[in-house]
């Protein structure tokens, strides 16, 4: 699921992606230092653990809805239909990414570049 976040520039991405460039803003942060990377990689740091709980929140409140549903074969063709469109849709090119040196748009397997 692509979210918005900003990091020097706003993107569309997925958590993981703010992740891994707050792992790079440490790094610079180690090798150079400098106020402007302390900045970036703490706001990288608040973003992502505020993500991170909202899909927790997400999973737990849709988890509790599976389980309403009494009927297994139902409760199979929610979760496999969730996970297909998911997937599906991560392999498109949804995701915004003006940071990326190589595309403006990725979809999943391209987004780490």
């Amino acid at each position: 699921m692509p979210v918005p976040f900003y990091l020097g520039d706003t993107e569309w991405a997925p958590v993981l992606r703010l992740a891994f460039l707050t792992a790079l803003y440490a790094l610079v942060l180690i090798a150079e230092g400098g106020r402007t990377v302390i900045l970036l990689g703490m706001l990288g740091v608040l973003q992502t653990a505020l993500y991170t709980a909202l899909f927790y929140l997400a999973a737990a409140l849709a988890a509790r809805a599976v389980e309403r549903v009494r009927e297994p074969p139902v409760r199979i063709a929610a979760v496999g239909t969730a996970v297909f469109l998911l997937v599906a849709s991560s392999l498109l090119p949804i995701y915004q990414t003006p940071l990326s040196s190589t595309r403006l748009h990725s979809d999943l397997w391209h987004l780490l570049e």
